[in-house]
């Protein structure tokens, strides 16, 4: 008599790690994901620095990575992931519209980019996308990486702060949170005048005189609170 083996024992877990600083929500995707029968969540990080160690000494299939976090700048993990593990899939999740974000996300190899409000159910589809080996992008998101090839310089829907490198934009988002030129040269290990020469090419690509100037615009855009 052959051996019978049950739907979840055939179906082999994909592992999946998710790195966020907020208990809450690593909870929430843990409940999420207990109600499939091929997702797991099999490892937390609260920081960059800690998600890059896990990597490290573990195997997983797919990365859900939060936008802000402590520490490693999420570009800078999302490039180290794309340079070490480059076959390895990352979700961002985002508090923050598709238009501050995604394009730069996804330019650097970010699969998917999430809302958090997205519906559970919606999340699960958009990880077995990703899963699956496909790239998953909203209308919304689609329309925005076509605005950014189709003739980009007569594009008049391409906001300002699209032009600046990550390193540039990096830097432009600490400036308008009030962090000052020594902070960010410890956080990110440049020198303050190498931040000195960001801020000069920031000003410029964004015809923008201040800081003050800078912190209006960030506000006004959703890229700082």
């Amino acid at each position: 008599m052959g051996l019978i083996f049950s739907k979840k024992l055939e179906t082999r877990l994909k592992r999946i790690i998710i790195a966020d600083d907020h208990a809450v929500v690593r909870t929430g995707l843990q409940m999420i994901l207990d109600e499939t029968t091929d997702l797991c969540i099999c490892g937390e990080a609260s920081n960059g620095y800690e998600l890059i160690d896990k990597l490290k000494t573990d195997n997983y299939d797919l990365v859900i990575l939060d936008i802000s976090m402590p520490g490693k700048d999420t570009i800078d993990v999302l490039k180290e992931i794309q340079a070490t593990w480059a076959r390895l899939p990352v979700v961002i999740l985002s508090m923050n519209p598709d238009e501050i974000y995604a394009v730069r996300m996804i330019r650097n190899g970010a699969s998917a980019y999430i809302n958090k409000e997205t519906d559970p159910q919606q999340i699960i589809a958009i990880l077995r996308v990703v899963l699956s080996g496909k790239k998953y992008f909203t209308q919304q998101q689609s329309e925005m990486l076509a605005d950014l090839v189709i003739e980009p310089e007569k594009n008049t829907n391409v906001l300002l702060h699209e032009a600046l490198s990550d390193r540039e934009f990096q830097i432009f988002s600490m400036l308008a949170s009030g962090m000052k030129k020594s902070e960010i040269a410890g956080k990110l290990s440049i020198s303050k005048n190498t931040i000195g020469n960001h801020r000069s090419n920031i000003m410029h690509k964004m015809n923008l005189a201040t800081n003050s100037e800078l912190t209006r615009y960030a506000i006004q855009h959703g890229i700082i609170k």
